[in-house]
């Protein structure tokens, strides 16, 4: 981030309006990025259509990208280097190779866990294919991944992977920022949360999953400023079954084309779940998983607008079939009365006729 700011006062003067203004055009454009991922993979242009709305006008989303932050850079960039990976997983292209390369370096630069964990994603998604397995498709995936990784080891990727590993790649390390977090601020959660073992993590996830995905609740709102975003949570809280309804489609039917998004966010999500230990940093950072979540939400939203649809269709046609049935059997009695009475009008007709002749 200290590079990317110096690169716009470079160029615009030392101004944090213009690097405001910056993060603004980055947060902007995730959304039609967005409205290209979810498009490419579910082929709905009303799903990608409302995912990139929900991207574009949710609050907390425009509040993060609208300041001086890496919360708008990153997820930029992580939406890049997700619809690069969607396009190289369908033919190779020197030029979505160049975009994924360049996404996955800047996020290096600005939070480099994400970057890992985007690397394993875009890895396992290529390995185990996004499209019906060939041996044109394994060739394509086996070159990208190869590509991917002789360009990774260029730019210095493993020998600077290996220091931070050694830093901050344990449990411990990770317990100590979780209760840095957790005690420090007062909305700090799961203070007596022990994360330094791995059973310890495993028992920390529900816990902080819950927090993750629907913190702040209603009590912990204490001023004025914290309740403003009362509004934009109780909009997630409604549209979270709409996500699983959206997942599971997806698991069920789009598996292999959204496999780079579902590894990611998966990993994140439970990467935040253990290492979060406040309300106001988780609040913050499900920025990064939320503009991929709106894309299941959006799912979600048409398969039950489909639903709703499919069933007023299926009204309306059982109402004009009962409709064209009565009218049926109103024709069918008035062609029976018809016919009794012609017979009954024949019959007097002879009766009249046999009087005059008598």
């Amino acid at each position: 981030m200290p590079y990317m700011v110096a690169g716009v006062y470079a160029v615009a003067g030392r101004n944090m309006l213009a690097t405001q203004f910056v993060n603004a055009v980055m947060g902007a454009a995730t959304s039609p990025v967005i409205y290209l991922c979810a498009r490419h993979i579910f082929r709905s242009v009303r799903s990608a259509r409302l995912a990139a709305l929900l991207v574009a006008f949710y609050p907390s989303l425009v509040l993060w990208s609208s300041q001086g932050l890496k919360d708008g850079p990153i997820v930029f960039l992580l939406t890049v280097a997700m619809f690069a990976t969607l396009k190289l997983g369908e033919r190779l292209s020197g030029k979505y190779g160049l975009m994924l390369i360049g996404a996955m370096l800047g996020l290096l630069a600005l939070r480099f866990y994400i970057f890992y964990m985007l690397a394993a994603a875009v890895a396992g998604a290529f390995v185990i294919g996004m499209r019906k397995w060939t041996g044109r498709s394994l060739a394509r995936q086996f070159a990208a991944v190869v590509m991917l990784g002789l360009a990774l080891t260029y730019v210095g990727v493993l020998r600077t992977a290996s220091a931070q590993f050694e830093t901050y790649g344990n449990l411990e390390a990770v317990q100590r920022s979780r209760l840095d977090l957790a005690v420090e601020a007062k909305s700090g959660f799961g203070q007596d949360v022990d994360v330094s073992t791995t059973s310890g993590a495993l028992s920390a996830i529900p816990l902080g999953m819950t927090y993750l995905l629907f913190a702040p609740f209603p009590w912990q709102l204490a001023s004025l400023r914290q309740s403003i975003t009362l509004p934009e949570m109780v909009v997630w809280w409604c549209s979270f079954p709409l996500l699983v309804l959206g997942l599971w489609f997806t698991l069920k039917h789009r598996l292999r084309p959204a496999l780079p998004i579902l590894i990611f966010t998966t990993m994140l999500t439970m990467a935040y779940s253990v290492f979060q230990g406040n309300v106001g940093t988780s609040y913050r950072q499900r920025s990064q998983i939320l503009v991929f979540y709106f894309i299941f939400v959006a799912v979600g939203a048409v398969l039950v607008k489909e639903r709703q649809d499919d069933r007023a269709r299926q009204e309306a046609e059982a109402k004009a079939e009962l409709l064209a049935a009565r009218r049926e059997e109103a024709r069918r009695r008035y062609e029976n009365w018809k016919l009794g009475r012609g017979e009954e009008l024949d019959g007097l007709a002879r009766e009249l006729s046999e009087k005059a002749k008598l």
